[in-house]
C-alpha cells in the first residue's frame, strides 16, 4: 500500500491559521487602543480575549505543520473568540 499523499492542504490550513492570528493581532491592538482611550473595561477584556486568540493561533499553526493537532487548542480558540465577541458587545451595549 502507497503512503498518504497529503498534497498542500496542511499547508494551507497552516497559512490560514497564520492569517487568522495576524487579524486577531490588529483586532486586539485596535480594540486595547479603543479601550484605554475611552476607559471601557469590556473593551480591554475582549483585547485581552483577541491577544489569547492571537497566541493560541500561533501555536495552532505550528501543530498544523508538525502534524500534531489537539482538539483542546481548537476549544481554547473557541472560547477565547466566544469571549471577545461577548465583552466587545457588552461594550457596544454599556
Amino acid at each position: 500500500m502507497a503512503d498518504r499523499d497529503p498534497g498542500l492542504q496542511p499547508e494551507r490550513t497552516s497559512l490560514a491559521w497564520q492569517r487568522t492570528a495576524l487579524s486577531g493581532a490588529v483586532l486586539a491592538v485596535l480594540l486595547a487602543r479603543t479601550g484605554m482611550a475611552h476607559g471601557s473595561v469590556p473593551d480591554v477584556l475582549a483585547a485581552a480575549c483577541a491577544a489569547v486568540t492571537v497566541v493560541l493561533a500561533a501555536v495552532f499553526s505550528r501543530s498544523m505543520r508538525a502534524g500534531t493537532v489537539s482538539r483542546r487548542h481548537l476549544w481554547a480558540i473557541t472560547a477565547a473568540v466566544v469571549g471577545a465577541g461577548v465583552f466587545t458587545t457588552v461594550g457596544l451595549l454599556s
